[in-house]
């Protein structure tokens, strides 16, 4: 499974900040899952709340 599928299927279950999503996508650092979620971010697939540190699927 790719690291995309592997942060979407996480963030389906709940909001989460990103030392959990990290460990539920299985990714090795925090650059590299910062990296993919910001890039997800920016296609419009997840949201970011500012106000509580969490990332959630874009509704």
């Amino acid at each position: 499974m790719k690291d995309r599928e592997k942060v979407m299927t996480a963030l389906l279950e709940k909001l989460m900040k990103i030392f959990e999503v990290m460990k539920r996508a299985n990714m090795p650092n925090q650059e590299a899952c910062q990296s993919h979620l910001l890039k997800m971010r920016d296609e419009g697939a997840i949201k970011f709340d500012i106000n509580k540190g969490f990332w959630s699927i874009k509704t």
